[in-house]
């Protein structure tokens, strides 16, 4: 059966489509009587009325777009979360969709999002390409990135300082007294970049080189433990493994246990984005905590200032990461 229309409604008390539409819409023009008898009949037919439709009478829709890579990762799961709860509080609704990190993927899911006619978007580019950015900069759809910046491109984000989170996580390892470290790292990705540089510019303030092969990067979908594999099968002898993100991270303690390796005994561990579980795996990781719901709270909060004040200057926060010592190093 198809969903009830305006129109079943308008037919059902017998008043004309505008008539319905304008109660529906509590215009001032309807009588109390009007109103309530179509109201009565919307409820009893269990008539929905469309966002889109109302948006483009209203000129919003009330929609907020998040275009991320996938819920599946915590990481934008939490900063979801804090998007989510800034919009609810006034009273708007997200429209969430996946890029998998592949260009076509996310441009086939902004062509979506626009269709829907959302009032702004909030997004975690594939960085690969910025042609997503520069669509929506031609388009003059307000928008906010979280999580990624894009180099060379002038607009709002919310981003951690990834450089320091390098450079954080060298000097960590290095006061444990670790030297021989394998960087297992992210693919097509600035923040990867940039927190590539801090480690490697602070292991070489202290005198250390890090050789190519200690850097390894994982191929999009593939699990970051043959990475390690790679590097143990070529000879390295890593004393400790710093790891992009949390989630590699876990795939990490996961290969080393294959191979029989004990953490930290053997080789030490370290994550990145403090997640919920890093605090109960086998033995609890450290990790830098990099406030993912902060960013979708912040992100948010500048989707509405910019709805808000059409024309306003671009945002741009950088978030100060924290280290979080556990038994894994």
């Amino acid at each position: 059966m198809a969903p009830a229309t305006l129109k079943d409604v308008a037919k059902r008390c017998g008043v004309s489509l505008a008539t319905a539409s304008r109660a529906l819409n509590n215009r001032s023009e309807v009588s109390p009587i009007t109103r309530a008898k179509v109201l009565k009949a919307a409820e009893e037919i269990g008539y929905v009325a469309s966002s889109l439709a109302k948006g483009l009478w209203s000129g919003e829709t009330k929609v907020i777009g998040v275009l991320i890579t996938t819920i599946e990762n915590p990481f934008y799961a939490n900063v979801v979360s804090g998007i989510e709860k800034v919009l609810k509080d006034h009273s708007y609704n997200i429209l969430l969709c996946s890029s998998y990190e592949e260009v076509d993927q996310e441009w086939a899911a902004l062509t979506v999002l626009l269709e829907q006619r959302v009032d702004g978007l909030i997004l975690a580019p594939v960085q690969s390409k910025p042609e997503v950015v520069e669509r929506l900069q031609k388009n003059s759809v307000p928008f906010v990135l979280v999580g990624r910046s894009i180099p060379g491109i002038d607009t709002s984000y919310v981003v951690c300082d990834d450089f320091k989170v390098g450079a954080m996580a060298a000097e960590h390892l290095l006061e444990q007294g670790h030297e021989k470290v394998l960087f297992i790292n992210s693919s097509r990705n600035y923040s990867a970049e940039q927190r590539l540089q801090g480690f490697l510019t602070t292991m070489q303030q202290h005198g250390i080189n890090i050789s190519p092969k200690w850097i390894k990067t994982v191929p999009a979908n593939q699990n970051a433990k043959y990475s390690l594999f790679e590097a143990l099968d070529q000879g390295l002898e890593p004393s400790a493994v710093f790891c992009f993100c949390d989630c590699m991270a876990l795939e990490i303690l996961s290969g080393l246990k294959e191979r029989g390796l004990k953490v930290p005994a053997d080789i030490a561990v370290m994550g990145v984005d403090n997640l919920n579980v890093t605090e109960i795996t086998d033995p609890p990781l450290t990790t830098i905590d990099i406030q993912n719901y902060e960013m979708g709270i912040r992100s948010a909060e500048i989707i509405l200032k910019k709805l808000q004040e059409p024309g306003a200057k671009h945002e741009q926060i950088i978030l100060s990461p924290k280290l979080v010592k556990r038994n894994s190093t």
